[in-house]
């Protein structure tokens, strides 16, 4: 137990994640496979916490890829964000990001319905490039994008930064990853990010979604 406890404290205190390596040198331990199952089933814990959540109000939804196509290690992922605005003192517009909501899923109308039908909440507006135009249950709001990538960050900010820092966050803290265990490592991330505004809660957090999760089998994450 103790060492369960502590290596959820090591996962969230360290700001830009660790590596199975770094965490099995922390703890003390001998066999890399067991760190590295401890830290796939703590991700997996920080995922079933945000599939809790709905994302509603105005969402910025669009499609990436991780990993190269020349390995045969790329994914195919859709990523939203929500817009939080309000009218500060000034009577000035503000906006910031709200939470994120992520999937490895290949680009594809169905798939972001089922994604958006799941995560959204209904009524909400999606902002997109027009790739997702047809969706269902939402309103739309869309702009045809060029090859101008100033332009597609000022259409869509929040879920072109997230993109940007996720795919930096696993090259430059994991040095890549292997596609069947991306949907995971973008898990944490999504967690962190979710929580960005409390780093002090964020041990106290993790440590309560690792609690009441299900238990996950050490087979199944080879899935």
């Amino acid at each position: 137990m103790q060492k369960w406890v502590w290596a959820i404290f090591i996962v969230m205190e360290s700001k830009r994640g660790i590596s199975a390596l770094e965490l099995k040198r922390q703890l003390g331990m001998k066999s890399y496979g067991t760190v590295w199952a401890i830290l796939q089933k703590i991700r997996t814990a920080l995922q079933k916490r945000d599939d809790a959540y709905k994302l509603r109000d105005i969402i910025e939804l669009d499609g990436t890829q991780f990993g190269k196509k020349t390995t045969k290690n790329d994914r195919e992922v859709l990523v939203a964000v929500e817009t939080k605005s309000w009218i500060d003192d000034k009577g000035k517009r503000k906006e910031k990001a709200g939470f994120a909501k992520v999937i490895v899923t290949p680009e594809r109308l169905k798939n972001a319905q089922e994604f958006a039908d799941k995560n959204f909440k209904s009524g909400s507006m999606i902002n997109t490039d027009g790739g997702f135009v047809h969706l269902k249950n939402f309103d739309h709001d869309y702009q045809v994008m060029d090859a101008k990538q100033e332009k597609v960050d000022h259409w869509l900010p929040w879920v072109h930064k997230f993109i940007s820092n996720a795919k930096a966050w696993v090259i430059g803290t994991h040095h890549g990853v292997e596609g069947k265990y991306l949907h995971l490592y973008l898990a944490e991330y999504t967690y962190r990010f979710n929580r960005r505004h409390d780093p002090e809660g964020l041990f106290h957090r993790a440590l309560t979604a690792c609690t009441v999760s299900k238990p996950v089998t050490y087979g199944s994450l080879f899935g």
